[in-house]
């Protein structure tokens, strides 16, 4: 994608594989959130992220220059799954480990939990994780 920010012509390729990077890389880091949610490891998740996040960076962004093939793309999107969970286990540390069975006992429903419970909870930090996706994307 380099090449299009440059002028140079951008191949149909290139395209797909930004987007399969991010895909792939948004789809590690929802199955991560969903186990920390389910089994309230949030605080040993963020541990795990942070020790991993630079490494990984930094092997998924040389990663093309040493091994090129049709799973470059998909690799490198797992290897960004440490970073792109970092912001993701921030609110979820402190979070009481009794909120959601308040919420059950309450009477909401899965619907009303996401609505009313998750999403302003996990709002920004899970658009700071998709911006952070396609940025590393672009930058591949």
């Amino acid at each position: 994608m380099i090449a299009q920010l440059t002028g140079l012509p951008v191949h149909a390729g290139d395209a797909l594989s930004t987007l399969l990077l991010a895909l792939t890389a948004l789809a590690g880091t929802g199955m991560v959130l969903a186990a920390m949610v389910r089994l309230r490891c949030a605080p040993t998740v963020y541990v795990l992220s942070l020790l991993l996040s630079i490494p990984a960076t930094l092997l998924a962004l040389m990663l093309p220059a040493v091994w090129w093939t049709n799973l470059t793309a998909p690799a490198q999107g797992l290897l960004l799954v440490p970073l792109l969970v970092l912001p993701l286990t921030l609110p979820l540390r402190t979070l009481p480990a009794n909120w959601t069975a308040t919420a059950l006992e309450l009477g909401a429903s899965l619907p009303k939990r996401l609505t009313l419970l998750w999403w302003p909870l996990l709002k920004k930090p899970a658009l700071t994780s998709l911006i952070l996706a396609f940025a590393f994307g672009i930058l591949k």
